[in-house]
């Protein structure tokens, strides 16, 4: 009887050591995936508030700079209506500009 049970002791064994192995694995798998979702996120809010910075400045500037042909008013008010234009383009094609690349980059991590 011992000798039949032998070889079901060690496959059982192997199969718990197999299974711990696996969860492991995953385990890591998942960390490191976390990892460079985090890391991707931090950067582009960084990247984000940097831009704002920048364009806020410039924006500035060239209100400033084209204030002497225009008038100041019509210089921000004509900044505004290029923002406003800005904003109805994003709100266009928001789906192939914003949702198709964070999808696609989303997909690949989970799925890599």
């Amino acid at each position: 009887m011992t000798e039949n049970q032998q070889p079901y002791s060690n496959m059982r064994r192997q199969l718990t050591d197999y299974a711990k192995l696996y969860v492991r694995y995953a385990r890591l798998t998942l960390a490191e995936k976390v990892t460079v979702f985090l890391t991707a996120a931090a950067v582009a809010i960084a990247a984000f508030v940097f831009t704002v910075i920048f364009i806020f400045y410039m924006s500035l500037a060239l209100a400033w700079w084209i204030s002497p042909y225009i008038g100041i008013a019509w210089a921000y008010a004509l900044i505004s209506f290029a923002y406003l234009l800005l904003i109805a383009v994003l709100l266009i094609f928001r789906k192939p500009l914003i949702m198709n690349p964070i999808s696609r980059f989303i997909s690949r991590l989970i799925l890599s």
